[in-house]
């Protein structure tokens, strides 16, 4: 099965400001650094006219960087290797002329954001099973409104036409869109609490972000409400003082919830990436439970759950009292009403 972008000339691109902090250093160098790449790699990026100073090629690897300057970062996509015929089914939990919302599996991704990227997506299965889909953004982001992590499992909206798409970005700019999340953590949280941090790349590994302050640079706000749900209560983990607890984005940061929990000293149980050094050694348990909108067309208020994946059900299950929480429609699952718990 050959893949391919639309057109053989779309291209990806990436902006960098330079902060206060890097007026004065080499291109090449401030390259190196923000792209964790060598020196050598920056300047052939250069040489093949990769990057933009301020919207013109940049022509030299030594010129000095000013404040507020814009590098742009150019990769022209290529075609897709062939990839592995993907033989799976992503939940439907609704449908429309509008919308379409899906219960996405864990060790999927979204969408790629590197050209080069082989990694079979979200993206490539909605157009192999030839869904309409907004084209707004970049031809490998279509119909894609907001993101999942790859690991993160749970409801996520597609827009099928670009009106559609605009209305529900609109929603999340207003905060008109919810959408909570589940999530286990290394410890329990003393109290409900708001993690109002603005969130940036992490300086030395680009794939990683971190909390910081306002006046940062490259600062984007970021706010995300924590709230408890149950804590702890089998012997099968005794060192282990777990806690699940909510999660509502009020932004929707890249890896927003597991940078907030990390700035409060809690980790999720299976994110390394983020600090979690427990026992636990399954997927992370971070599912988008619960999903309200307004319906872009008719206004209705619309709420969806995700299902709960078994894997992660059946850690809840083991480890938390979750009884009042069965699905009195489905015994053998849980529901837990997210927004009900959480008012705020």
């Amino acid at each position: 099965m050959q893949q391919y972008f639309e057109g053989d000339k779309t291209e990806s691109l990436e902006t960098f400001s330079i902060p206060s902090e890097n007026n004065g250093v080499r291109a090449d160098i401030f390259l190196s650094k923000i792209l964790n790449i060598s020196r050598s790699k920056a300047q052939t990026l250069i040489q093949k006219k990769e990057i933009l100073l301020n919207s013109l090629p940049l022509e030299k690897y030594g010129i000095a960087l000013k404040t507020g300057d814009k590098l742009t970062l150019k990769l022209q996509a290529k075609p897709l290797k062939d990839s592995t015929p993907q033989d799976f089914n992503i939940p439907i939990l609704y449908e429309d002329e509008e919308i379409l919302i899906l219960n996405k599996p864990t060790n999927l991704l979204v969408h790629r954001t590197n050209p080069q990227d082989l990694q079979f997506t979200l993206v490539d299965y909605l157009k192999d099973k030839g869904f309409k889909l907004s084209n707004l953004g970049d031809s490998y982001r279509l119909g894609i409104v907001h993101r999942l992590d790859k690991n993160t499992s749970g409801a996520i909206v597609i827009a099928k036409n670009n009106a559609t798409h605009a209305n529900l970005s609109k929603q999340i700019k207003e905060r008109q869109m919810g959408r909570y999340y589940l999530c286990v953590i290394n410890q329990p949280l003393k109290e409900s609490k708001i993690v109002d941090f603005p969130i940036m790349r992490h300086p030395k590994h680009r794939l990683k972000y971190i909390t910081t302050t306002t006046n940062h640079p490259t600062a984007k706000t970021a706010k995300t409400a924590f709230f408890a749900i149950s804590t702890h209560c089998d012997s099968k983990l005794p060192t282990q003082n777990l806690a699940l607890i909510g999660a509502k984005l009020f932004t929707g940061r890249t890896h927003q919830i597991r940078v907030h929990l990390n700035a409060i000293n809690r980790h999720i149980l299976g994110d390394g990436f983020y600090g979690y050094k427990g026992s636990y050694t399954g997927r992370i348990l971070l599912h988008a439970h619960f999903l309200h909108l307004l319906h872009p067309k008719t206004q209705e208020s619309l709420e969806f759950y995700a299902p709960i994946p078994k894997d992660m059900q059946d850690f809840l299950c083991e480890h938390f009292n979750l009884s009042r929480y069965q699905n009195t429609q489905n015994p053998h699952t849980i529901q837990i009403p997210l927004s009900k718990i959480y008012q705020g």
